[in-house]
């Protein structure tokens, strides 16, 4: 066991300055994993044999629960500071423990290790915070102070973490009663909700995932060529928030923002509102109208939901592009304008194009680049940030919110099939029915998300890049499924599909978690 370390007062200043360093790394770290270890050493001397300090250490879920944090795998982090190499050693069930040296010019300082046991998103979420973790330590290392290790239930005056422990509350007249409680107090652990920040390049978008950072630092090139961009996604993703951040990064910000999704129009109205018309061109079209392209001019159109316009307007949108002229329903001549096309679509436009719904021509105009924008259940790391954004939105201090461990788990295990915009709807209804409530415990979620999938895998996750041994596993369960299925619910028969034994099959259900498939009966002869 560690020791814990006493606070000097002397020193008190510097050890808050360090309490307030991890206090905000913390609050990116992405919950919903099965359990995480957190370990920060470092080498007193310069001799290669020169003891450990452990700075911090840290755990949440199953770590937790077994005082992971009070454990740390020394010998791993003498051995890796030795190589001066990372060392990634994984097992089953998603259980992986990485240690990274901390490398200060070419003297070895001390190192990160992290053991973590998580699938699906939150395997690379996990792995990816604790990258760029590993990467801000090597510059304050040397700065910062010791802090107590966290052990459940530990009476320190404080813990070394942004979330701490309540003070398990024991009867003693209920006897095993109160032993339950005490069990109970150490499992749930209430979160503190994060200040919503915005992804650095796109103005209004909030979050703190890899894969949105990366599409804002894109945005800038991009913003400043003026091609044109087709943003796809499904629906919800945030894809109109990402075509005005275009719009406010290029030279067009002072000109104006016009945007039309192409599914709210009847097709009979949809060319005049585009295009507009000329006094008494066709019958009600009393005075003359300026279409919304030609009141773009100067600026960025936005067409949201390209793949439901009708054929017979999108070869005028083409001609649009092409000619950079717009001319009036019912005027002779066209007018110049100066646009800039951006487009979103939730649809598979190639597959549209087969189809014959949509025009090839029009597809390579609108797709000089293409930004995917990834769905919610991708980004699991985004949900908190999101959800204190909404909260906030409604009028609430998200400096006194909280949300139990289990109701975040239960957040980011659901698909969210109408992402950003059905959190939003999620936190919505939780204001409207519980205002008076700070802390969100599961039975304050809909029964949607209460209730969740069971881990059911989707064809369209299958398509996003993920490492390799992840991607194997989805793809893994997806076809399990997809086998027993195809088998009427025979084990064996879809074992034989699949190349394994029996017992092979239903290893890898177990190992996957899959216990809807384990519980369910095979059909009787």
């Amino acid at each position: 066991m560690l020791p814990i370390t006493k606070i000097d007062e002397s020193h008190q200043g510097g050890l808050m300055d360090t309490m307030s360093f991890w206090d905000e790394e913390m609050r990116s770290f992405p919950h919903g994993s099965d359990g995480v270890a957190l370990w920060v050493v470092r080498r007193e001397g310069q001799e290669q044999t020169a003891p450990l300090n452990v700075l911090y250490a840290w755990a949440t879920g199953k770590a937790r629960l077994s005082g992971m944090a009070s454990r740390p795998p020394l010998g791993k982090f003498f051995q890796a500071m030795s190589n001066s190499r990372e060392a990634l050693d994984s097992w089953e069930m998603g259980t992986a423990l990485w240690v990274e040296p901390l490398v200060n010019g070419s003297k070895v300082r001390g190192c990160l290790g992290i053991w973590f046991q998580a699938t699906g998103p939150w395997r690379e979420a996990v792995f990816l915070w604790a990258q760029r973790l590993a990467a801000r330590l090597v510059a304050v290392l040397d700065q910062l102070g010791s802090v107590p290790t966290m052990s459940p239930g530990g009476g320190v005056p404080w813990q070394p973490t942004l979330f701490p422990l309540p003070e398990a509350q024991i009867n003693p007249s209920k006897g095993a009663r109160g032993g339950a409680a005490k069990l109970g107090s150490i499992r749930s652990r209430d979160i503190s909700f994060p200040r919503p920040v915005t992804i650095p390049g796109i103005v209004g978008c909030v979050g703190v995932s890899e894969e949105m950072k990366q599409i804002g630092e894109r945005l800038g090139s991009i913003a400043a060529s003026g091609v044109s961009v087709l943003l796809s996604g499904e629906s919800g993703t945030g894809k109109e928030i990402v075509a005005q951040a275009l719009h406010l990064r290029s030279d067009r910000e002072h000109g104006p923002f016009v945007g039309q999704n192409c599914a709210a129009l009847p097709e009979s109205l949809f060319e005049s509102e585009l295009f507009g018309h000329k006094s008494g061109s066709f019958t009600g079209a009393q005075g003359d109208k300026q279409g919304l392209l030609a009141s773009a001019n100067g600026g960025t159109f936005f067409l949201d939901e390209i793949g439901d316009m009708p054929l017979s307007l999108q070869i005028k949108l083409l001609r649009v592009m092409q000619e950079r002229k717009v001319r009036r329903i019912g005027d002779l001549k066209g007018v110049d304008v100066d646009i800039r096309f951006v487009s979103a679509t939730h649809k598979d436009l190639p597959e549209e194009i087969e189809a014959g719904r949509f025009r090839l021509d029009l597809f390579y105009r609108l797709k000089v680049v293409n930004l995917v924008i990834p769905p919610l259940r991708h980004r699991p790391e985004d949900i908190l940030p999101l959800l204190s954004y909404f909260v906030q939105k409604g009028g609430r201090e998200v400096t006194q919110m909280s949300i139990s461990e289990e109701a975040l788990h239960l957040l980011q295990t659901w698909r969210w099939p109408g992402n950003v915009r059905e959190l939003e709807n999620e936190a919505m209804r939780f204001l409207a029915l519980y205002p008076d409530i700070d802390n969100i415990k599961p039975h304050h979620l809909s029964m949607d998300v209460q209730e969740g999938d069971g881990g059911l895998v989707h064809p369209s996750d299958l398509g996003t890049l993920r490492k390799l041994d992840q991607a194997n596993r989805i793809l893994e369960q997806y076809l399990i499924r997809k086998a027993i299925a195809a088998a009427n619910g025979r084990k064996a028969m879809a074992a034989r599909q699949l190349g394994l034994s029996r017992q092979g099959l239903y290893k890898k259900i177990a190992r996957y978690g899959m216990d809807d498939l384990i519980e369910s009966r095979e059909p009787a002869g």
